[in-house]
């Protein structure tokens, strides 16, 4: 009995021993395998790291090979207009584009193809300017080679009102002063205004005068030789800017002009 005991007792130690030991097997094995698990998560990473670095290594090649080959250049949009060069009468506008986009290089053709357009703009026809002018004594008036005959013309002490084209080119100016050109007795002076009342034209010193009367003067194409010159600015006293009805053309701008002093007639010019 006591033998059965015994070996009851023994029995009973080898399974507790047995049990032990399959549970630490177990836990070794739990724990090989969170190892492994490490591993394959490490490995994974170092995989995907290398990878990244071989594409950025195979872009970094590719750019290097672009970067050895000829580029042709390419055109930018068009940028915006520019503005009309007139504000009636037909003017043109421009926009432009460049060869960056992109620009050619190492030995790429260039763009082919215009850089700039242009366009026509306002079109229609523009209002006409009106002119004041006077003369002391008598007074000539021709637009573009044509002679005026409008009221107040060849009549001391009468300004002359008249429209004329916008196109005009040229106003010339005849003046006769009885007086001989004496200073402060002779005179032209005058403006030309577009219809919102701003000035085209004055006269001042950028008229040509000359003493002569040449054929042909009075027309746009006309060669002015050496005896046409600025005109003289009869100055800030002269009767003309102070009296009426000469002081009521419009202009602050307006000076009192003549050419050759003691020359009792003379010829005056303008390009519009």
């Amino acid at each position: 009995m006591e033998e059965l005991k015994i070996s009851l007792s023994e029995s009973k130690i080898e399974s507790k021993q047995k049990e032990n030991s399959t549970k630490s097997s177990i836990e070794e094995l739990k724990q090989s395998l969170a190892d492994i698990d490490a591993k394959s998560i490490q490995i994974a990473n170092t995989t995907q790291v290398e990878m990244e670095e071989m594409k950025r290594d195979l872009v970094q090649v590719k750019e290097d090979i672009i970067d050895l080959q000829p580029r042709d250049g390419g055109w930018t949009e068009f940028g915006n207009w520019s503005d009309c060069s007139a504000e009636c009468g037909g003017g043109t506008q421009t926009r432009t584009r460049t060869c960056t986009n992109p620009a050619p290089a190492r030995g790429g053709a260039d763009c082919v193809g215009e850089g700039e357009e242009t366009r026509e703009c306002n079109t229609e026809e523009c209002e006409p300017y009106t002119m004041y002018i006077d003369c002391d004594d008598l007074t000539s008036l021709y637009i573009d080679g044509s002679e005026s005959n409008v009221a107040g013309l060849g009549q001391l002490g009468q300004t002359s009102r008249l429209q004329i084209p916008a196109s005009t080119e040229l106003i010339a100016v005849k003046c006769y002063d009885g007086n001989g050109g004496v200073y402060n007795y002779c005179g032209i002076i005058g403006s030309v205004q577009d219809s919102q009342g701003r000035d085209i034209a004055v006269t001042d010193s950028t008229w040509k005068c000359s003493d002569t009367l040449e054929s042909g003067w009075q027309l746009p194409g006309f060669t002015e030789g050496s005896n046409w010159r600025a005109a003289i600015d009869q100055g800030d006293s002269h009767y003309m800017l102070n009296r009426e009805p000469y002081r009521n053309i419009p202009s602050s701008n307006k000076r009192v002009i003549w050419g050759t002093r003691g020359v009792g007639t003379v010829y005056c010019r303008k390009t519009l």
